[in-house]
C-alpha cells in the first residue's frame, strides 16, 4: 500500500513537473516570438527611416522615392519630371530624375575663350581705395557664391520654413555640413535641392540657383527683405514647387561679370562664372589693361580700357542700359558681348509688347523713366550725375539731395515755405517716390506681395509730396 502511494505521489509530481516545463517553455516561446517581433518591426523602422533620412540618402547619391499614388512622369518636352497627385491641381517640376538627386556642377572645360573679363579683384593691387568701397556696392553684390555669410534668410528652427496655403506643401531651409539646401515636403515626399547661387544685393531680397550638371535653374523659395521671410520666387503660384525654371543668359548678363555659354537654353561652364556685376562691365574686359600696366608700372595714362565720363551722353546710358532699361535679350546667345562705347541696340532686340517706360521687374527701368523727367531732357545729366557707381551710398537721401541742389535753388520749390531748411535734406521722396509695381507680384500663403520700387521718373507728384509730410508732420511742428 506504501509502495503503492509513493507511486502515485512520484506520478503527480511528474505531471506537474511536465506542466511546469511546458507553461515555462510556452513563456521562453512567447518571449523568443516578441524578441522576433520587435526586432522584425526595429529592422522596418530602420529601412523606413534609411528610405526617408535625405542626407543619408544623398550620400548614397539618391533621392526619397516617389510614393506610389503620387503620379509621377516626364513632361513630353523632356525638359523635366512632374510629380502630384490626382486629387489636387499643386505640381512639382524638376529637371532631375525623382528619386534622384541634382547632378554636382560639372567639370567642364570651356567652349568659347574668355574675352579677358578677371573680376573685381584684378583691379585691387592698383585701385585699392576704390576697390575697398567697391565690393560693398550693390552692383559687387548683385551675385556671389551661396555661404553662410551671403544668404540673408534664417536656416534657424524658428524662420526656416515657408508654409504655403495647402497644409501639405512647405518648404523648409537646411544647413548641413557647411552647405544649404531648399527641403520640398510635397504630400508625403519629400526631396532637397542644394543653393548654390545667391541672385539680387539684398535691398529688395535674393534669389538662389543650383546647379544640375551644367544647367543652371532657379530655386522656388526667395527671400524677401521687407518682411525678413522666406516666400514664393516672383512669378512662382503658391503651392507649386517648381525647381526646373531654366536661367537664361540674358538673366546672367544682369547679375554676373561673365559666364561661359554652351548651348541654349541654360547649359553654362560653372568654372568660368566671375560673380557680381565688376569693374569690367562699364569700363570693358580688364586683362590686356592688367597685363600692359604690371608690364608698364610707370605709365600712368589708363591703356585698353573705356572711361565712361570721356563717352557721349548717350553711350554712358548705354552702359547703363545693359541691366537698368526694360525687358531685352541678346542677339547673341552667348551674351557678353557689349562694349563701353557701343549701342545697345546693336546687342539686344527689345521684348515685344513691353512698355519701355514702365517699371519693371528688378530695375523699375530706370534709363527710360529718368528720360521722361524734365531735368533730364533740359540738361546734359547722366546716371553718375547722382551715382557714384564706386561706392555704396544705397539710401543716403541727404546726399542725393545735395545734389540735386547743383543745379536747382532750394526757394524754387514750391514747399520752401512750409519745409524750409529740411527742403534741402530729402528732395528724393517728393520728386521720386517709392510705388509698388503691378509688374512685379510676389504670390504667398496670405496673398499677393508688391514689392515697392524707387521710380527714377523725376516730377512734381502730390501724392508723393503729401504722403512725404504726413510722415514728417511730427518734426515739422516741433
Amino acid at each position: 500500500m506504501r509502495k503503492t502511494l509513493c507511486i502515485l505521489v512520484a506520478l503527480v509530481a511528474l505531471v506537474g513537473l511536465f506542466f511546469l516545463i511546458r507553461d515555462n517553455s510556452s513563456d521562453v516561446y512567447d518571449d523568443l516570438a516578441k524578441r522576433e517581433a520587435r526586432r522584425e518591426s526595429q529592422r522596418e523602422a530602420n529601412a523606413f527611416a534609411e528610405q526617408h533620412d535625405l542626407a543619408k540618402l544623398a550620400a548614397r547619391g539618391l533621392g526619397q522615392a516617389v510614393p506610389i499614388h503620387l503620379v509621377s512622369q516626364i513632361d513630353p518636352s523632356g525638359d523635366f519630371w512632374f510629380v502630384g497627385i490626382e486629387s489636387s491641381e499643386l505640381g512639382v517640376q524638376i529637371p532631375f530624375e525623382p528619386g534622384k538627386i541634382p547632378d554636382p556642377p560639372a567639370e567642364t572645360e570651356p567652349v568659347h575663350e574668355n574675352p579677358g573679363f578677371l573680376g573685381a579683384d584684378a583691379c585691387q593691387s592698383c585701385h585699392q581705395e576704390k576697390h575697398q568701397s567697391f565690393v560693398k556696392t550693390a552692383h559687387h553684390r548683385t551675385s556671389r557664391l551661396a555661404t553662410a555669410e551671403n544668404i540673408s534668410g534664417s536656416f534657424e528652427s524658428v524662420g526656416n520654413r515657408m508654409q504655403t496655403a495647402d497644409e501639405n506643401v512647405h518648404f523648409t531651409m537646411i544647413e548641413r555640413d557647411g552647405k544649404f539646401y531648399q527641403r520640398v515636403s510635397f504630400f508625403d515626399w519629400q526631396f532637397e535641392v542644394p543653393f548654390h547661387l545667391v541672385m539680387g544685393s539684398s535691398k529688395m531680397g535674393e534669389s538662389y540657383l543650383y546647379w544640375h550638371g551644367d544647367q543652371l535653374f532657379q530655386m522656388n523659395c526667395t527671400y524677401l527683405s521687407e518682411v525678413d521671410d522666406w516666400i514664393n520666387s516672383p512669378g512662382y503660384l503658391d503651392g507649386d514647387a517648381i525647381y526646373a525654371r531654366p536661367i537664361l543668359t540674358g538673366c546672367l548678363e544682369c547679375h554676373v561679370t561673365y559666364i561661359d555659354h554652351r548651348k541654349p537654353p541654360n547649359h553654362f561652364t560653372p568654372g568660368s562664372l566671375i560673380t557680381g556685376i565688376s569693374c569690367e562691365r562699364c569700363h570693358g574686359p580688364g586683362k590686356e589693361h592688367v597685363d600692359f600696366h604690371l608690364a608698364n608700372p610707370n605709365v600712368k595714362e589708363s591703356k585698353h580700357v573705356s572711361v565712361p565720363s570721356k563717352l557721349s551722353r548717350e553711350q554712358q546710358m548705354d552702359i547703363c542700359g545693359q541691366c537698368h532699361t526694360a525687358q531685352k535679350s541678346p542677339k547673341d546667345p552667348r551674351g557678353f558681348q557689349f562694349r563701353p562705347g557701343d549701342r545697345l541696340a546693336d546687342h539686344y532686340d527689345p521684348v515685344e509688347g513691353h512698355d519701355t517706360s514702365a517699371n519693371s521687374v528688378h530695375t523699375s527701368n530706370q534709363v527710360a523713366r529718368l528720360q521722361l523727367s524734365e531735368c533730364f531732357k533740359q540738361s546734359e545729366m547722366a546716371c553718375a550725375e547722382c551715382h557714384n557707381p564706386h561706392k555704396p551710398e544705397r539710401g543716403q537721401t541727404a546726399l542725393f539731395s545735395k545734389r540735386c541742389m547743383s543745379c536747382h535753388e532750394s526757394e524754387h520749390c514750391g514747399m520752401s515755405d512750409t519745409l524750409g531748411e529740411r527742403l534741402a535734406q530729402n528732395c528724393i521722396d517728393c520728386h521720386m517716390p517709392v510705388r509698388a509695381s503691378e509688374n512685379l507680384k510676389v504670390d504667398t500663403a496670405e496673398g499677393s506681395i508688391f514689392p515697392p520700387l524707387r521710380d527714377h521718373f523725376i516730377r512734381i507728384d502730390p501724392q508723393a509730396t503729401e504722403e512725404y509730410l504726413g510722415a514728417i508732420k511730427g518734426d515739422v511742428s516741433k
